[in-house]
């Protein structure tokens, strides 16, 4: 049984009711790892690397972990950390081995244990990265949608096209996209983290838009009755049991993880040189800028914190929609006969658009003849009456456009008949 101090317990547990249990109380001392300021996403990869912890170290009770002491934790989490590094099947670049400490030390610092940090990261593998942290290319990426079924396909277009976190994938209903039309293309808005404090928007290609069409309209044949509420990537389903249809589940983030890696391995281009779903987030990233977009509307489209520049740089989501096809749209499309179809596409709208234009041409051209006729007319009739009246007619026809004809001196005009 872990000893309480008084202090502790008068500074955790305010509640003078005598009747609670020593356990309960006991337990109101414990802030949990998944406890304080941090997003869902944040909350879930903590309780996760947290519980791998426990499960080396063979102890699931938190009171007995904390009954161990300072110096017994500190070795535990240094033979942890030992562990990770010297794993010869999974070598655990320097970052990941951070990832999973780093619970561990939130959860103690917060229950009054603070463990020596130093001497915990002397124990890190070197910081030399396994990888050159490179983007996938358009090849490797249609390569890996060779080999994905209709869902994986919806996955990794959106991953590539909108720079979306793979963390992110799992928690989407399918009313976090809002379909929009930029000119004649379809595409999707699409809602990151919507239900947090932490959501801000994308957009993915019209390539993706169609691909999630089809998987939903896949859906839908079966017999799923599709709601805003619905998972936008569901787990598999029985197709003859009308009950696993319309009770579709979440995929968990672990679960997304594991279509990524699977269809990776099957397409054979997973190397130790690229970071599985970050890669696509680095190529969305890199596409964009190096194709024009304004680099603060890429930070904004990644959610990335603009810092100062966030309070006067407010623009409208209809510009940076326009940005964003305008620069990026093709270039992240990946199957060639999309980006092909989209230049046909572009080609026929600048035809419609020349053909208007000389339409308008000719039609100007018309009227330009029919004034110059009606002018001639006009001049011809004057001269044949010789007529002060027939010049007046003369000079309405022309609309009194012309310095001759507005200043035509009709005295003179006179003189000359006499």
């Amino acid at each position: 049984m872990r000893k309480q101090q008084p202090k502790q317990a008068e500074t955790f547990n305010r509640t003078p009711d005598k009747s609670l249990s020593l356990e309960v109380k006991r337990q109101r001392l414990i802030f949990l790892v998944t406890e304080g300021p941090m997003s869902p996403q944040t909350a879930s990869k903590y309780r996760i690397n947290f519980n791998r912890f426990l499960d080396y170290i063979k102890i699931h009770d938190l009171d007995v972990l904390l009954d161990l002491g300072k110096e017994s934790i500190q070795e535990l989490v240094m033979k942890y950390t030992l562990s990770l590094r010297d794993n010869a099947e999974k070598k655990y670049a320097r970052g990941t081995v951070n990832n999973r400490i780093a619970p561990i030390l939130y959860f103690l610092d917060n229950n009054d244990i603070e463990l020596n940090r130093r001497v915990i990261r002397r124990y890190y593998p070197s910081d030399e990265s396994t990888h050159d942290d490179r983007p996938y290319s358009r090849e490797e990426i249609q390569q890996v949608l060779s080999v994905c079924d209709l869902r994986g396909k919806a996955i990794i277009l959106l991953l590539a096209s909108s720079g979306e976190r793979i963390g992110a994938l799992h928690t989407m209903q399918i009313g976090d996209l809002t379909p929009v039309n930029f000119q004649h293309w379809n595409l999707y808005k699409v809602q990151v983290y919507a239900r947090t404090r932490d959501k801000y928007y994308t957009f993915c290609t019209p390539e993706c838009y169609n691909t999630i069409q089809e998987y939903l309209n896949f859906r839908k044949r079966y017999g799923e009755e599709l709601k805003d509420k619905s998972p936008l990537f569901r787990k598999h389903f029985n197709k003859l049991d009308p009950f696993t249809i319309n009770a579709p589940k979440f995929l968990t983030e672990s679960s997304t993880m594991n279509i990524l890696d699977e269809a990776l391995k099957k397409s054979g281009i997973k190397t130790s040189e690229a970071m599985r779903s970050h890669a696509f987030r680095k190529g969305f990233m890199s596409t964009c800028e190096q194709r024009g977009m304004k680099s603060i509307n890429v930070k904004m489209l990644l959610g990335h914190d603009i810092g100062v520049s966030g309070h006067y740089y407010r623009p409208a989501e209809s510009d940076i929609l326009e940005d964003y096809m305008t620069y990026a749209a093709e270039a992240l499309t990946v199957d060639p006969t999309h980006r092909l179809k989209k230049r046909v596409d572009e080609l026929e709208i600048e035809k419609d658009v020349r053909i208007a234009r000389l339409e308008e041409e000719i039609e100007r051209n018309r009227d330009r003849t029919e004034h110059v006729a009606t002018m001639m007319e006009a001049i011809k009739g004057a001269l044949d009456a010789n007529s002060k009246s027939s010049f007046i007619a003369m000079k309405d026809a022309l609309g009194w456009k012309h310095s001759w004809c507005r200043s035509f001196d009709f005295e003179q005009l006179n003189y000359a008949q006499q």
